[in-house]
């Protein structure tokens, strides 16, 4: 592998952003112009080119070309975890940010994120998120925010009964955008090389984490691609939720926590979603895939012990989810995929009615 990587600004970067790509060449000029067009100038953006077969290489040589502040890295495979775990190893900042080609930061994020994470010294700070659509033609055809309040959960004690909050509305749920020490990212980047979208990492990262926080004035968009809105059939969803919530389950049974309503319930409610989401892209997700292999998924969603033990947990809060609770909890897979095609009916005619909850 080879490396364009003699560090040519002397001076040590306050932050560290690194992007991995392989074959992403069709978007990548955004994620890129979007890091570099940034007020904050303190960075290095560090990018790797993990064997690309498309334009990827030459698109990075020429911003490297333009400008000091980027570094390119070839590798001679196309693994994305390996190429982030050898970027975080040569990265100089105090901070590291993760970024991935088909994303981008929203103006000012940057400097409004570093700017909130010295001021409360924190491990760990989080943007706000925008769950983006684009189409072929690379519009935006949908969005959906994940939102909190900028808060600080300052000890030990308030970050482990207060992360399950923000991990509900979506802001812990994956490496890419927040802004991390990066030691402590250094220290556990062997969590990076797991297909997880960087999950296991953050919980490692989270496992002894003193002061984490949320900056509502900085927003990273992680994209998607699909038609009118809507994503392309994703057969991996369901695996990775259930996974995603296991591993949230297993962070708060080491810390004790397992029993506590105020911390679990948010965990099950994230949960919830998620099936919701993931049934969803299963009945109207764009594929070939037949309507009976869709449905037998949906029933196996629904069966599964973890969809059961977050039913239960919510149900207090049932109205919170619209239409697809009832079925979901009797375990009818054809009336959940009937309250998805309403609720993607209502999404498209802009109907308030069984909206996204």
């Amino acid at each position: 592998m080879e490396a364009h990587v003699g560090h040519r600004a002397s001076r040590r970067p306050n932050v560290s952003v690194v992007l991995a790509a392989s074959d992403g060449a069709d978007h990548l000029v955004r994620a890129v112009e979007s890091v570099l067009n940034q007020s904050y100038s303190d960075f290095e953006l560090l990018t790797v080119d993990c064997a690309s077969h498309d334009r990827t290489a030459s698109i990075l040589s020429s911003f490297h070309d333009r400008d000091i502040r980027v570094e390119v890295i070839e590798r001679d495979d196309s693994a994305l975890a390996s190429g982030v775990v050898e970027a975080l190893d040569r990265a100089r900042g105090a901070y590291v940010m993760f970024v991935r080609p088909e994303d981008w930061l929203a103006p000012n994020a940057l400097g409004n994120l570093v700017e909130f994470a010295e001021e409360h010294r924190l491990d760990i700070a989080a943007p706000m998120r925008s769950d983006d659509v684009w189409d072929a033609q690379d519009r935006s055809s949908s969005s959906q925010p994940r939102r909190a309040a900028s808060c600080v959960l300052d000890g030990r004690d308030a970050v482990r009964h207060g992360m399950s909050d923000l991990y509900e509305q979506g802001l812990l749920s994956q490496a890419t955008g927040l802004l991390i020490e990066r030691m402590r990212a250094v220290d556990h980047r062997l969590a990076l090389a797991t297909d997880d979208e960087g999950l296991g990492f953050v919980i490692a990262c989270l496992e002894d984490a003193e002061r984490i926080g949320a900056c509502d004035t900085a927003c990273y968009h992680r994209v998607a691609f699909g038609k009118k809105g809507q994503r392309t059939f994703d057969p991996a969803f369901m695996s990775r939720c259930a996974n995603e919530h296991t591993q949230m389950m297993g962070l708060v049974r080491r810390w004790g926590l397992d029993c506590d309503p105020d911390v679990v319930v948010p965990l099950h409610r994230r949960h919830v979603r998620r099936l919701i989401e993931c049934i969803d892209n299963t009945t109207v997700g764009k594929s070939r895939v037949s309507s009976i292999e869709r449905l037998g998924r949906v029933q196996e969603m629904l069966n599964a012990e973890d969809a059961r033990a977050s039913l239960a947990a919510v149900k207090p809060a049932a109205s919170d989810f619209g239409i697809m609770y009832k079925p979901m909890t009797q375990g009818n897979a054809a009336a959940c995929c009937m309250g998805s095609h309403l609720r993607e009916f209502a999404r498209q005619s802009h109907l308030p009615l069984f909206a996204q909850r």
